[in-house]
């Protein structure tokens, strides 16, 4: 039964996020969106089961402190600090056991600090990148014995429940004839193409289905239980969720009515929005030349999604010495430096001052112009996504087999994952 019903499900393994931050009820987000209209519109509230939310501000790990710490070094140290690294960059491992930086200067935690926000001869200053809450929690890492990175004991996911879910013979009863509802705008009028989700709390797997050209959507038969009932892209809208919703069958579900956060078709540049653009969204915002756009597309996006570059900033010098590494080192950690690298030096040095103009640290964000949503057959699919048992594995390839298990490899660990689609067991 499983596998029939598996080529039918669009499935999504997703490396799996950080614990639960506080989310606005749909009722007091409506009706502080209800106020009369301004010149410049509310920003909207941060839900952090946003995924792509979390993944932008380095949530997934941790809201704040060690945790959340261990996940900036993965992303803004390790490729150049790990222990295979050449280049001079020195290891991280027992930081403030030692007296004296490479530098000379004496070794503590205002000088640290000082060396992350200003960096070196071979190190971006991510000054212009990082807030005083990054670099604290990031140096709070520095100071953990376990600091700072193993690649066979990658973070543990607060999110993942599946080691402790019951065992199923499917997870859907069936893809129709669950839970339904209606969306529609503050005009009641239907709005096709909206992802509506629910996430288990027993199993925190979360099952996303579309709005269809009336409005109306429906989920497959859930087991019964509380889920929590939200928009997982609200993007033009502000955010909409409700926790502890009681599904027994096929439950007619409350209206979901979404308020745009602008009437315009031209949207904000606030964080909660850029961080659900597409990469097709970013390259369509950003300035600049198609020239300039395609050095991008050819030799950043084969490893690396936009949102990933693009929520930094950097200036000129800074994405200079980021090009250099990740365009002359080789291997997945960019081991080994290698001269020529992959472009002309010229060439970097024009690549490394476009991003400087549009992601630079006084360059400004456009207003955003998005795609627009799914219409048609396109909404008719369900979505399932998975927490997996750690986090920053960088999930690589799945495959399944005949009893409908799905199989996956990782990337930058030793880990080989077997995943129950029917439980979301690991």
């Amino acid at each position: 039964m499983y596998s029939t019903m598996a080529k039918r499900i669009l499935t999504a393994a997703a490396i799996g996020l950080a614990s639960t931050g506080a989310i606005v009820g749909a009722s007091a987000q409506q009706q502080a969106r209800q106020a009369p209209a301004q010149t410049q519109p509310a920003e909207p509230a941060k839900d952090y089961n946003q995924r792509a939310l979390e993944i932008y501000e380095f949530r997934k790990a941790a809201q704040s402190g060690p945790a959340r710490g261990q996940e900036i070094y993965f992303y803004k140290c390790w490729m150049c600090h790990n222990e295979l690294a050449q280049g001079g960059a020195p290891k991280l491992g027992g930081l403030f056991k030692r007296t004296t930086l490479v530098t000379g200067d004496p070794l503590n935690d205002d000088t640290v600090r000082s060396q992350i926000r200003n960096g070196s001869a071979n190190m971006p200053a991510y000054k212009h990148v990082m807030s005083d809450a990054d670099v604290n929690d990031l140096v709070s890492w520095l100071h953990d014995e376990k600091c700072c990175w193993n690649s066979d004991a990658p973070p543990l996911n607060p999110r993942y429940k599946g080691s402790a879910a019951a065992p199923a013979k499917a997870l859907y009863g069936a893809l129709t004839g669950g839970p339904k509802g209606l969306v529609k705008n503050a005009r009641g009028e239907p709005i096709e193409g909206i992802m509506v989700q629910l996430i288990a709390d027993a199993t925190a797997i979360r099952t996303t289905v579309f709005s269809h050209a009336d409005g109306r959507y429906e989920f497959p038969k859930v087991a019964p239980g509380a889920y929590t009932l939200r928009i997982a892209k609200p993007r033009e809208f502000y955010p909409w969720s409700k926790e502890k919703v009681a599904i027994k069958g096929a439950d007619a579900l409350e209206d979901i009515t979404l308020l745009r956060v602008t009437p315009g078709e031209f949207l904000p540049p606030f964080p909660a929005i850029a961080a659900q653009l597409t990469g097709s969204e970013w390259l369509q915002n950003l300035p600049g030349t198609g020239e300039e756009k395609k050095t991008l597309t050819v030799y950043c996006n084969f490893c690396h999604e936009y949102q990933q570059i693009f929520r930094n900033r950097y200036d000129e010098n800074g994405w200079a010495k980021i090009i250099f590494r990740m365009t002359h080192g080789a291997g997945s950690p960019l081991i080994n430096i290698r001269n020529p690298g992959r472009l002309l030096a010229a060439d970097e040095a024009k690549f490394a001052h476009w991003l400087a103009t549009v992601r630079g640290p006084d360059s400004k964000d456009p207003n955003f112009v998005v795609q627009p949503r799914p219409q048609g057959r396109p909404t008719k699919v369900v979505i399932t996504e998975y927490e997996l048992p750690r986090l920053d594995i960088s999930a690589h390839d799945t495959s399944g087999d005949a009893q409908g298990r799905v199989y996956y490899s990782t990337h930058r660990s030793s880990y080989v994952g077997r995943l129950d689609p029917a439980n979301g067991h690991v």
